[in-house]
């Protein structure tokens, strides 16, 4: 932008920082110097002309403290905002998204006590009401995507979170078909915009490179669940008969637990760089120009319809709708079905509780070679078909296996390299999430793609009933094709991501620039060669909030 729209009362500072002439003394300090007033620091913020700088209303937010020349920022001051950010945001997500998944997966546990006798369903009901909170997601995620772009998600999802945690509380009153249905209803409602919010909030602090370690940590609570959870019902398994059935005892407590964590996260909850409380006036430059190499921006309040439009008519969108509804299916199946399954095998309750510690372990195992085979590569679609490939020998060998004493083993195996889907989900999610740009885009490209997953959970549990047991031949056989499709259209949206980083290139020769440009994003400060001072010229736009289809600087990470 025109550097004649700053009022002539503001001159430069040698980072591009718009400064009062009465404030030159307070130039940004040496690099690890925090000793500058917070209160002039922010000062120096205030006097910058925003309304200048985004005349419509409509630019992204961090266009209200950045300059028009590019800060460049030091490694050591980016290791130091990046710790600072992971000691004020990770811990926040990790815990909301285990209660979460706790939250989710009880169902799941409380089956090999008794829930199924004791609340007396039959026939599909157990199944219907594994599907029903997915249902509740898969509607209300339009609206979420919607309410994302419009509200701090610092104050959204807290509200979210003790609403959920009350409900799961309340659902212990609930003794029959009916009454688990409606409260997992509302359950799966107030918990549909959480995995959408985390994502956003992963690509408003973090580079594309640090994305996936962070998405990995929040989402290796689904192992965690298993190993705590059940440890947890194998404990109250041992409770003696009461006035409360064990499921009911459960959902009290950890109910009770969510609703106190949600109060709790209005104090902490984060929301974008610009606005949090926990950075100072220069760290949140900083932690900006961190993510200019994002090409996605950080966050706008404007809902942008023509954004919305070029997610419905974007085939990579389709491709990731497709991807995690192939694999939430089985995931899902799995989910809800995983301990009566192990059961199957010839196991009693407590054993069954034991064998999924193992289970949830090697879940966290499989994540995390998920995230190192990923910094390694630089590429996703080959990760994602060498986590579906164990997935799909697990589900054959359960096809194929009897259930006698001597099988066990075998069966139990075959369970556990079913494991490796765990890494899968988070591999698409983090692969959507770096290859989308646009505020409102990259919400509804996140609804979408979580609307396949919410479709899979639907689906998922329907496909297996408890008079199917203990072989489940039609569920399984269903999971070994969603798996081989979800192989199949892998290939194919790597292909069109190819396409498109080549279109780029032909854009970037016709606007006279270079045609193959280095991207910061996905790079170490610590480890990166400069090209012809391309790192001071390339990503210019990048806070216009323009989507990935816009600009041709963005590049596809297959």
């Amino acid at each position: 932008m025109a550097s004649s729209s700053m009022p002539p009362a503001l001159t430069r500072s040698n980072h591009g920082v718009e400064e009062a002439p009465n404030l030159e003394a307070m130039a940004t300090p040496a690099v690890g110097n925090d000793s500058r007033d917070p209160e002039k620091s922010e000062a120096i913020l205030a006097t910058r002309p925003t309304t200048a700088r985004t005349p419509s209303g409509k630019g992204d937010d961090a266009l209200n403290i950045l300059s028009d020349k590019i800060r460049h920022v030091t490694p050591e001051e980016n290791k130091r905002v990046l710790r600072k950010i992971d000691r004020h945001v990770m811990p926040v997500l990790f815990i909301i998204y285990f209660l979460q998944f706790m939250d989710k997966q009880i169902l799941a546990l409380t089956s090999v006590f008794g829930i199924v006798r004791d609340a007396h369903l039959e026939d599909k009901q157990y199944s219907l009401i594994g599907s029903i909170a997915p249902v509740a997601q898969l509607l209300l995620q339009p609206l979420s995507a919607y309410l994302l772009v419009r509200f701090d998600v610092s104050i959204y999802i807290p509200i979210l979170v003790i609403c959920w945690g009350a409900t799961l509380a309340c659902m212990a009153a609930a003794q029959n078909f009916v009454g688990l249905l409606v409260s997992r209803f509302f359950l799966g409602g107030f918990e549909t915009s959480t995995q959408a919010a985390f994502i956003l909030i992963g690509q408003m602090f973090y580079k594309r490179q640090e994305q996936g370690l962070r998405l990995t940590i929040w989402f290796s609570n689904v192992g965690w669940v298993n190993i705590v959870g059940s440890l947890i019902m194998y404990a109250f398994g041992h409770i003696t008969k009461g006035p409360l059935r064990h499921y009911q005892i459960v959902f009290i407590l950890l109910g009770t637990l969510t609703t106190l964590c949600g109060v709790a996260s209005f104090f902490v909850f984060p929301t974008n760089p610009v606005k949090s409380k926990f950075l100072t006036a220069e760290e949140k430059i900083i932690a900006v120009e961190r993510l200019r190499a994002n090409q996605q921006g950080v966050e706008t309040k404007i809902f942008k319809f023509k954004q919305v439009l070029e997610t419905l008519l974007d085939l990579k969108s389709w491709c990731w709708l497709s991807l995690l509804l192939l694999t939430a299916i089985p995931g899902a199946a799995i989910n809800i079905f995983g301990p009566l399954i192990v059961r199957g095998f010839g196991y009693d309750g407590y054993d069954t509780m034991l064998f999924l510690v193992p289970y949830g372990a090697l879940q966290i195992i499989a994540m995390a070679l998920s995230y190192w085979l990923s910094t390694k590569t630089q590429y996703k679609s080959p990760l994602v078909i060498v986590f579906l490939i164990p997935c799909l020998i697990g589900m054959v060998i359960l096809y194929t296996t009897g259930r006698d004493k001597e099988h066990q083993a075998a069966l139990l195996v075959a369970y556990y390299l079913l494991a490796c889907s765990s890494a899968v989900t988070p591999a698409l999610l983090g692969w959507q999430a770096i290859n989308t740009a646009g505020h409102t885009k990259k919400s509804s490209t996140t609804a979408m793609t979580i609307m396949g997953s919410y479709t899979g959970g639907i689906v998922g549990p329907l496909l297996f009933e408890p008079k199917d047991g203990p072989y489940y031949h039609s569920g399984i056989l269903a999971c070994i094709i969603c798996y081989s499709g979800a192989a199949a259209i892998v290939i194919l949206t790597a292909a069109y991501l190819f396409h498109l980083n080549k279109k780029n290139e032909v854009r970037r020769v016709k606007a006279g620039k270079d045609a193959m440009i280095i991207d910061y994003s996905m790079t170490s400060p610590d480890h990166v060669e400069e090209k012809d001072g391309q790192r001071h010229t390339i990503g210019r736009n990048a806070f216009e909030d323009l989507t990935d289809l816009q600009n041709d600087e963005f590049i596809y990470i297959l």
